[in-house]
């Protein structure tokens, strides 16, 4: 009776810590970048998906909020959230941040205005053009030392619009998401648009845990661990597929 007792009161404790750490939810910080999260879209995107599943298979629950992208990073930094996704890696950035495992890819490319061209031919190749450029996002290797004229814009939406109305000549763009911009909000357009090939460059997605979070590494390696287990099982295949990727 005592060893049942003692069997009973163990499994009672593992539930307590279990519902616990469900109740303690993860604040974490993105942004809207669809179709790979945003909060607009069925689960917030496959991403997101992907970020809360992988939590979840370690006890925590998860809390997003979108934020524009320097304030969900600033944030972060400062302490504010739990973790921060997604993030392309950058040396100042791993001064900040952990930063996980890969999570899916970009594809950068330059977006351009039908006969425009359809080869990337080097950053050479675009001198005396204007690029279409997101307000602090990272960019790719060689880009800021090209010496690029260049016109920021709050997000993709506004530098495809600019690149239609010709007020920039090429826009740097996730290929994914300037195809769902284009398809979701102008239909009408779709073949006014070009993608030069090859990309220009492609950045692994990954999630931060800022370093100033007390249990950041434990943290980071219990999402790593979850994230491999989703891997091997399939779990992340099938959540992609499921948002058609």
């Amino acid at each position: 009776m005592k060893i049942l007792v003692s069997a009973l009161c163990v499994a009672l404790m593992a539930l307590a810590q279990s519902a616990w750490a469900q109740e303690e939810a993860l604040e974490l910080a993105s942004t809207e970048y669809p179709p790979f999260y945003g909060s607009e879209l069925d689960d917030n995107g496959f991403v997101s998906e992907i970020v809360v599943e992988a939590f979840n298979r370690v006890g925590y629950g998860s809390k997003i909020d979108f934020l524009p992208w320097r304030r969900a990073y600033e944030s972060g930094k400062a302490g504010n959230y739990d973790a921060v996704f997604t993030m392309w890696w950058r040396p100042e950035r791993a001064e900040d941040y952990h930063f996980s495992d890969p999570l899916p890819s970009n594809e950068l490319v330059f977006v351009v205005r039908k006969g425009d061209g359809e080869v990337f031919e080097g950053y050479e190749s675009l001198k005396g053009k204007t690029i279409g450029f997101v307000r602090d996002y990272a960019a790719p290797p060689g880009f800021e030392q090209a010496g690029l004229r260049v016109s920021e814009s709050r997000d993709d939406e506004e530098n495809l619009r600019k690149l239609l109305r010709g007020r920039v000549d090429a826009v740097l763009a996730d290929r994914i998401v300037a195809q769902h911009i284009i398809n979701t909000e102008m239909p009408d357009e779709e073949t006014a648009f070009a993608v030069l090939s090859p990309p220009v460059h492609i950045d692994i997605q990954y999630l931060a845990i800022p370093k100033v979070r007390e249990g950041g590494t434990e943290l980071m390696a219990a999402f790593n661990s979850a994230l491999a287990d989703m891997t091997s099982d399939g779990t992340l295949e099938a959540i992609m597929a499921k948002h058609g990727f």
